[in-house]
């Protein structure tokens, strides 16, 4: 313990990304590029909060995270911690605690610049986004700064404000963003080799195991039905190679997929082999960007013509 008069350790200073379930990438992510083009070093997090895998939902009582999806996850990020350590960096992952606890942490330990996260949406993760506000703002630390990047149409190019003047229908929405209103490039990969990794205890921690993060119960199977369509593998590794199968070396969004699914037509039917393009996981957990996936898809389609 530091005795009374005694300096206090100079603590390092750092940028802090924040990961969460739906940003499981490094293409595209507005919150990666700007924390390392500052020059500062750079903490990686994710956090397993009790709030998504030990509680159930207030209706009906399911489980919040199942053992599947949870699985996929953990693909996520041993996929997500291989390519931060490819360019000198780690992930520190965090299990069984708060995310306003760790952050209380990280505060106490590092001097922290700036946490950059991407925005949400939803009353209870915003509930957990207002948790580190106040964690960051106790500890005197620098500024959760917060950005859009989950979405196809970026929340600031709308006609419209999406919380008092949203459209309540899929197709009342289309009609609007149709109208002329720009998908903006995906952003330029950060260059993660230009900051220092800033070091933390807990970043030689092994990835936990499935049963750490949630109880499968009576009912619920570990293992994926044999009989599944398709075997998903999670991370961005296994979403942009899913992008290049399909789109490219298939060309089955040009020959097999068969778009409105709400047909009788046996020729257009979703149980044909390449109908859809199962990418639904892997933009569920941001493993790839809608931008990116779109800038693919446009691709394409300029190359057939």
């Amino acid at each position: 313990p530091r005795q009374p008069g005694q300096a206090s350790p100079a603590r390092e200073r750092v940028n802090v990304v924040w990961f969460k379930t739906t940003d499981l990438r490094t293409h595209d992510h507005q919150p990666l590029l700007e924390a390392h083009a500052m020059g500062l070093p750079v903490l990686h997090v994710f956090i397993f909060d009790p709030t998504w895998y030990k509680s159930s939902t207030p209706l009906c009582n399911f489980p919040r995270t199942g053992p599947i999806r949870a699985r996929f996850q953990l693909q996520c990020l041993a996929d997500l911690r291989q390519k931060l350590e490819a360019a000198g960096h780690t992930l520190s992952v965090h299990v069984g605690r708060s995310t306003a606890s760790v952050f209380q942490e990280i505060s106490e330990t590092f001097e922290v610049a700036n946490v950059f996260a991407f925005h949400e949406v939803c009353e209870e993760e915003l509930q957990i986004v207002d948790s580190v506000h106040f964690e960051l703002d106790q500890q005197s630390a620098g500024p959760l700064k917060l950005s859009w990047g989950f979405e196809l149409y970026h929340h600031d190019d709308l006609p419209f404000d999406p919380i008092r003047d949203r459209p309540m229908s899929y197709t009342a929405f289309r009609k609007r963003v149709e109208q002329g209103i720009p998908i903006r490039d995906p952003l330029p990969d950060p260059d993660l080799q230009g900051s220092a990794a800033a070091t933390w205890t807990y970043d030689s921690e092994p990835l936990p195991s499935l049963e750490q993060i949630v109880d499968p119960g009576p009912s619920q199977a570990m293992d994926i039905d044999a009989r599944a369509e398709l075997q998903w593998v999670g991370g961005e590794t296994a979403a942009l190679e899913r992008v290049q199968q399909y789109l490219f070396d298939t060309d089955s969004l040009g020959l097999r997929y068969v778009g409105a699914t709400m047909t009788t037509n046996p020729s257009k039917s979703v149980l044909r082999d390449g109908a859809m393009t199962k990418l639904s996981p892997w933009l569920a957990h941001g493993c790839l960007s809608p931008r990116k996936l779109y800038a693919e898809v446009s691709g394409t389609k300029n190359k057939d013509r």
